[in-house]
């Protein structure tokens, strides 16, 4: 199995959490409305780097979801922002628990 990274900031407003070095993972983030179940990007599977859609100088989130230069995403979905070797999660609240899981490599 490749190794994942996954890096989550939680602030009083909302909760970011970067997952490299896969698409192939779902978190589920709680929090003080509930549960919430996020699923990577449409299309994970497809190699970023064949997207014509995908490129390093695309406009995207920085830390803490401020706009960067530098992001590469090329879309959200629900919360969900596609990136160069992963995809980044928004939840509008801040996360109590987080739960991450991954795909069979089978």
């Amino acid at each position: 199995m490749d190794e994942i990274d996954i890096d989550a900031r939680v602030t009083g407003e909302r909760t970011v959490i970067d997952v490299t070095g896969t698409r192939d993972v779902a978190v589920v983030v709680r929090s003080a409305s509930g549960e919430r179940i996020y699923l990577p990007p449409a299309g994970f599977d497809d190699p970023v780097s064949d997207s014509p859609y995908t490129s390093p100088y695309q406009g995207g989130s920085g830390i803490d979801g401020e706009e960067s230069p530098y992001g590469g995403g090329s879309g959200s979905t629900r919360g969900v922002i596609e990136t160069a070797d992963g995809f980044r999660i928004t939840h509008p609240e801040t996360a109590t628990e987080f739960d991450v899981y991954r795909g069979d490599d089978e």
